[in-house]
């Protein structure tokens, strides 16, 4: 990883401990499996389930990708540690972990260094692997100096289980004391509100490290000649908020936006367009460049 230099150095911030990342791991898919299996999905709990979803795959790709990572957009102080709070929900770790790992990404796509390329380091490492590695698991401050200069953000992003579990607790006391309805219990509540949409999550993260840098993969395809293999792959960019549109993003990344015409849905865009409407965030990165446009053999 590139270090920045002089007074912006901030080191090396630690991870969880190699055990403890597994540990969560099982934790989620344990849980996850016990809801699928053990606890009868109702209309109440299908709505909960669907809007925990949207909310956490939104803040990862929104906040964690967009946002710390490519800075599509611009926030104040406390409009950016709210959005840090509510992203962290996405259960994947930090913020800064995600980018630093995220920036590298996109320096060296699909080579040697890129530490989840389907192409060089397989299938299952690139998808969920190196999640678990105990060489990915700290957080190499200075590569996100432009964000780790917040002393607020670098503690959400060491201990990102507070505000994750504590959702997590907040989903069991609604359930429990009938906020969401007199058929939903807390134990509910948590497993689809909470344990399900987690793990998707999860697994739509592996997807979107893997599935769209197959460019061979069936209804893949690609826009751009870009020097990696990222691929396009629409059904992922309805499930994954836009994420799928992934050549799109690896042309342009640092864009507030990965779907370039009307037809690609891209729910984060959507999402990021009203908060800039309402004042949260501004600077909003959405125009496509018409040279961009035109290579891709879009209309202008």
């Amino acid at each position: 990883m590139t270090a920045s230099t002089g007074s912006s150095r901030y080191g090396v911030q630690p991870g969880d401990p190699p055990w403890f990342a597994v540990a969560r791991m099982v934790e989620r898919h344990a849980l996850g499996i016990f809801a699928l299996v053990f606890v009868p999905l109702d209309t109440t709990l299908f709505m909960l389930f669907v809007t925990s979803y949207l909310l956490r795959i939104v803040g990862f790709e929104a906040i964690y990708h967009r946002y710390f990572a490519h800075r599509a957009f611009k926030a104040g102080r406390v409009a950016q540690c709210m959005l840090t709070l509510f992203a962290t929900q996405c259960g994947l770790r930090g913020p800064l972990w995600f980018a630093a790992i995220h920036r590298d990404h996109h320096k060296w796509p699909d080579t040697a260094r890129d530490i989840h390329s389907p192409l060089t380091k397989g299938f299952f490492t690139a998808y969920i692997g190196w999640m678990r590695d105990p060489r990915h698991l700290a957080t190499d401050l200075d590569n996100v100096a432009d964000f780790a200069r917040y002393p607020e953000i670098r503690w959400l992003n060491r201990y990102y289980l507070v505000p994750l579990y504590a959702g997590a607790a907040g989903l069991f006391a609604a359930g429990h004391y009938g906020l969401l309805g007199s058929q939903v219990t807390g134990t509910a509540a948590l497993l689809w509100g909470f344990y399900v949409p987690t793990l998707l999550t999860l697994h739509a993260a592996g997807l979107i490290g893997t599935i769209t840098h197959l460019p061979r993969f069936p209804g893949n395809y690609r826009r751009y000649r870009t020097d990696d293999a990222s691929a396009n792959v629409p059904l992922l960019g309805l499930l994954v908020a836009g994420a799928g549109w992934h050549n799109n993003h690896h042309r342009y990344a640092t864009l507030a936006r990965a779907g370039f015409a009307w037809w690609e849905i891209d729910l984060s865009y959507y999402i990021l367009r009203l908060l800039a409407m309402l004042g949260v965030i501004d600077q909003l990165k959405r125009d496509v460049p018409e040279e961009i446009l035109r290579e891709g053999r879009y209309a202008a």
